[in-house]
């Protein structure tokens, strides 16, 4: 009994050890790709600035498709999507409790509006509070507005910022009315301030 014991205990340990290594060169491959789109804007704007519009777009797409899987998923079939259920339960950590929140956690609410769907995004900033666009501009509202009655989740995105940094850089836009569905969304906000450029917009 003591083998099946330790056989477990290793397997159990290795497993922790893969997500660990996997957590960080996720993380490393961010950094490395937003410091390489800033020095292209630093060496060539027009490019940088095409790369991050097409970077904003894709996210943007991205979203409305995982927002809206019965419009894009193949009809006639039995069979299901199998990668994308594994990368939802990857990505996405049901929230129990909202005393379960921590700083700087990467917030979405799925919600309906004319019957199309899509996920909101903001940023936990502690005591209730949460940092993101509404209403065309960067603001602060309780958690209970962030919900408006629709289930939320926390999402594992890249953090390549401490927490307080993280909350500094959110704070640093507080106001900001540049709103863009496409090219500077809240997902495309809450990106930025975990894991964005230091000198320029890149997400």
């Amino acid at each position: 009994m003591e083998f099946f014991k330790n056989v477990k205990w290793f397997f159990e340990e290795l497993h922790e050890a893969n997500k660990e290594f996997v957590s960080g060169v996720r993380q490393d491959v961010k950094e490395f790709r937003t410091d390489m789109k800033d020095i292209v804007k630093e060496h060539n704007p027009t490019m940088g600035k095409a790369i991050e519009g097409a970077d904003r777009l894709a996210q943007a797409i991205g979203n409305f498709i995982k927002s809206n899987p019965t419009i894009f998923e193949p009809k006639n079939t039995i069979v299901p999507d199998m990668k994308s259920i594994l990368r939802e339960s990857k990505e996405w950590k049901e929230l129990k409790r909202d005393s379960e929140l921590e700083l700087a956690d990467h917030l979405i609410a799925k919600r309906i509006e004319y019957g199309i769907g899509y996920t909101h995004h903001g940023l936990y900033i502690g005591n209730n509070q949460v940092i993101h666009y509404s209403e065309g501009e960067v603001r602060i509202d309780s958690l209970e507005d962030f919900k408006k009655d629709c289930e939320i989740r926390v999402i594992d995105s890249v953090a390549t910022y401490s927490k307080e940094e993280i909350i500094s850089r959110a704070f640093s836009r507080l106001g900001e009315k540049r709103y863009n569905l496409v090219f500077n969304n809240c997902e495309h906000f809450v990106k930025w301030c975990r894991s964005g450029g230091k000198m320029t917009d890149s997400i």
